[in-house]
């Protein structure tokens, strides 16, 4: 007699850590290009050409913001563009020497710092677009070797290549005449100094805000107080090996950071609250991250990005330099990862809240409809294996049904393998016809305008198993899917 065995989508996320075995169902072998929503996993944002003319890879994006004045600098073919409107770029470098596109920057008192570890530090000015040089000394101090910049209780503190010192202003000041203060000093910790953050703690008299530097060792020094001439160190932490100057994200108050070890927590590595976890965000992906980490570290395009409008912690992937990018992504509401590609971005910003990612010669504004520039977007998933409610009898799966909600016409190619044997299946075109076998067609038809088209086709499909698993592929182009369940059709098929 044949059964339904109904199962949610994967909104659990990408999982690689566990046995395929003791997978959550709400989990998936695969996850790409699904974004695994509260209740709904759904099509990732696609992207459209937003500033062009830049005549070279993008390299950094920045946000200048003086009150309401923002706007978008691009960095690319050693020149400074201003991208904040829709169109063709204009070159704002102003007769500046730059030889390197890789800059980090802060904003303070209206003004913008920026540094990248060759030329002599710049300032944009309040208007957002005045280049000159940043008025920066300190004693013994080659100011064209500093990496990187942060605003902190009022100061200004900058990180100083191939060092273990940080060098900070006076109050109130960004740049002028810094003083170093050498970490060498606190204790002999490996490796250089390489990014700096606010770490937002609760002390128990409430919150406040600490200095948090990463040293390339994995020792993360944090210090209390508003004048690091009256610091008080508050302790070591070692959180594993830092990647990249831009791979340290403020998550709410605490710091995540891309390392060798994986995306790891600030705050979970001073609780220690489970030994088998440490505070890493990446915790069920952790393998893929520690593999692309190790054979990808030095690669130009690691960064950490959150961006709250679209619920996403986003963790860029250099797969290969100016070539193929991927990234991985969660859930910032519900912490379930995924893995998008597809984006070959050299790098990400923020600008007025929505995201944006460097290309060649192109600023792309991301989450901006559901194709990429005009591309296609291929989905691809293969839920946990699942025994569909008895490990301990073979069942003959019969048909399958992926229940999808879109804004018009949209197919799923589906297959099924058993007994951990992967299926595979290739994309049915947008806006094709629906292929193969379909029971019940008139519960396809559209319920209720607004919520889009709901398609819910039984589907012929055949395997025989103790664990039953399927693919799932959707390609769109234009138009938002969203993946709301999968049922199995089966019958118990005896104990061998």
């Amino acid at each position: 007699m044949s059964r339904v065995y109904a199962a949610p989508p994967p909104v659990g996320g990408w999982n690689v850590k566990d046995a395929l075995a003791d997978m959550r169902e709400d989990q998936a072998v695969v996850l790409d290009n699904w974004f695994p929503g509260e209740g709904k996993v759904s099509v990732r944002p696609g992207y459209t050409s937003y500033s062009t003319g830049l005549e070279g890879n993008v390299e950094t994006l920045a946000e200048f913001i003086n009150g309401t004045n923002r706007k978008l600098l691009g960095f690319a073919n050693n020149k400074i563009w201003n991208c904040s409107a829709t169109g063709a770029a204009s070159d704002i470098t102003n007769s500046m020497t730059i030889t390197n596109n890789r800059w980090q920057w802060a904003c303070m008192d209206g003004k913008m710092a920026l540094v990248n570890g060759t030329d002599a530090p710049l300032q944009i000015a309040s208007d957002g677009v005045t280049v000159s040089t940043l008025t920066v000394s300190g004693s013994g101090l080659t100011v064209t070797n500093l990496i990187d910049v942060n605003v902190f209780k009022g100061r200004s503190y900058f990180i100083e290549n191939n060092s273990q010192s940080f060098w900070y202003s006076s109050v109130n000041t960004l740049g002028g005449t810094l003083t170093e203060f050498d970490l060498s000093r606190v204790g002999q910790f490996g490796g250089k100094l390489l990014a700096m953050g606010t770490w937002t703690l609760d002390g128990g008299a409430g919150s406040d805000d600490y200095a948090a530097f990463f040293m390339t060792s994995g020792e993360t020094l944090v210090y209390q107080g508003s004048d690091p001439s009256t610091f008080s160190l508050m302790g070591v932490y070692r959180i594993g090996a830092p990647i990249s100057v831009r791979g340290v994200v403020k998550l709410g108050g605490d710091l995540t950071v891309i390392t060798k070890d994986g995306y790891i927590s600030l705050m979970g590595a001073l609780k220690q609250a489970r030994l088998s976890d440490r505070g890493i965000l990446s915790d069920q992906i952790n393998p893929a991250v520690t593999d692309v980490a190790k054979l990808y570290s030095d690669n130009f395009g690691w960064q950490a990005i959150h961006y709250p409008r679209g619920n996403m912690v986003i963790f860029n992937v250099p797969i290969s330099t100016n070539t193929t990018y991927q990234q991985h992504v969660f859930n910032s509401n519900t912490g379930a990862p995924c893995r998008f590609r597809g984006i070959n971005a050299r790098c990400w910003g923020l600008y007025n809240d929505r995201a944006y990612f460097g290309g060649s010669g192109v600023v792309y504004q991301f989450d901006e409809g559901y194709d990429d520039n005009g591309a296609n977007i291929d989905c691809d998933a293969q839920p946990a294996w699942n025994y569909l409610g008895s490990r301990a009898r073979q069942k003959h799966v019969t048909g399958l049904q992926v229940v999808l909600i879109s804004d018009g016409s949209a197919d799923a190619a589906t297959a099924l393998g058993s007994d951990f044997k992967t299926p595979n299946v290739g994309y049915v075109e947008p806006e094709q016809a629906n292929s193969g076998s379909a029971w019940g067609s008139p519960w396809g038809s559209p319920w209720g305008g607004s919520s889009g088209k709901i398609t819910k086709d039984w589907r012929t499909r055949n395997a025989f198993g103790y664990s039953i698993g399927a693919r799932v592929k959707v390609r769109t182009k234009g138009q938002l899917v969203r993946w709301a369940a999968i049922n199995y059709m089966f019958e118990d098929a005896g104990l061998t």
